[in-house]
């Protein structure tokens, strides 16, 4: 376990994020920054890494000041009698991210027909995995009967599809939407009733030591964070437009600039229902109830082993709320943003969003 740093103060805090692509289906996570979304007193910057374990590792050891979608390593480590010193006072995403897809004439309909059948899996240590275990016991199926079957991404996973290798494919809702933009038509199972709650978490989690000190300045990052989900799931046009001119490498290379930004839209709205203030049964931003917890602790195959409460605060959760929502979604809605990067600059120059 790394040692905790001995944090003094943070004149720019520092988000890391769990891609170096800056792939704008994901904006919410920097255009806050562009578009002021954090107010005056607080001038963040995000970082890319490698994934959660590079964002957690540089989260405690004091290079970055918030975490995101570290949620998995932190209670993971704990049931395995390393309590690493995090806080989690958000958990901005609610909900089940993996899809269980076959072909539209396939005979199983739901998810108890899937007993005896082979299903696709980007790879065997795919993180879906624990969703599946935890669906087919609601299912009224054991994990033992159903085989998995490493069949990769895209391309690869539509032919072991099509061709009857597999009978269904595991993978996360923004893959069905890619697969459907491959030209592959799939139907996608609904889960069973007794899990329509059910939802994985994704925090945004801060080194305990950084929190204790600087809890107005992490209920300051919070509210930018959740003002910028607001931006993005109200008008993904403009976020990703934004996104864009901050990371321009992010565009892809092959398709035009209007059919890059038309895939992100649809990626933005696929996640959309997961970000929202009402996600998961909840109705406040940031929150998580303990049903969703012991849930989501058994999705991850760790009942009885961690405590999520030993890092998981509701203490700041009212003041994120007061942010005037219908004002931040009208905002949001009448953003245009300009087509050169000078008239970018200047229009960014004179927002005034309602903070």
């Amino acid at each position: 376990m790394l040692p905790a740093p001995a944090f003094a103060q943070v004149a720019e805090p520092v988000i890391g994020v769990s891609s170096r692509s800056f792939n704008p289906g994901f904006s919410n996570m920097w255009i806050g920054q562009a578009l002021g979304l954090f107010g005056k007193d607080i001038q963040p910057k995000s970082v890319g890494t490698q994934g959660a374990s590079e964002n957690l590792q540089l989260m405690l050891s004091g290079q970055i000041t918030m975490s995101t979608g570290t949620q998995d390593i932190i209670l993971t480590s704990a049931a395995e009698g390393r309590k690493l010193p995090a806080v989690i006072p958000c958990v901005y995403l609610r909900g089940v991210l993996h899809r269980i897809s076959v072909l539209p004439n396939s005979p199983i309909t739901g998810y108890a027909d899937l007993k005896g059948k082979r299903i696709g899996v980007p790879t065997l240590a795919y993180g879906g995995v624990g969703y599946l275990k935890f669906a087919l016991r609601h299912a009224g199926i054991a994990f033992a009967d159903v085989n998995l079957v490493a069949v990769g991404d895209g391309q690869q996973a539509a032919v072991a599809l099509d061709s009857g290798r597999i009978d269904a494919l595991l993978n996360a809702d923004v893959d069905v939407v890619r697969l459907k933009t491959l030209g592959v038509n799939v139907r996608v199972l609904d889960q069973p009733d007794n899990m329509k709650n059910a939802a994985t978490a994704y925090v945004f989690a801060f080194a305990r030591p950084w929190y204790e000190g600087h809890k107005a300045e992490a209920l300051g990052i919070l509210k930018g964070l959740i003002r910028s989900i607001i931006v993005m799931t109200e008008n993904p046009e403009a976020a990703v437009r934004v996104s864009y001119y901050m990371h321009p490498a992010s565009i892809p290379s092959g398709i035009s600039r209007e059919k890059a930004i038309s895939d992100a839209v649809t990626i933005i709205k696929t996640r959309a229902p997961l970000i929202s203030r009402d996600a998961a049964a909840n109705d406040k931003w940031c929150s998580f109830s303990k049903e969703n917890w012991t849930d989501f602790v058994e999705i991850l195959g760790l009942e009885g082993k961690v405590d999520p409460m030993d890092f998981y605060t509701s203490e700041l959760i009212d003041g994120v709320n007061t942010i005037d929502d219908k004002a931040m979604r009208e905002w949001a809605r009448g953003l245009k943003v300009p087509e050169t990067d000078a008239e970018i600059a200047k229009w960014l120059a004179g927002l005034k969003p309602p903070l």
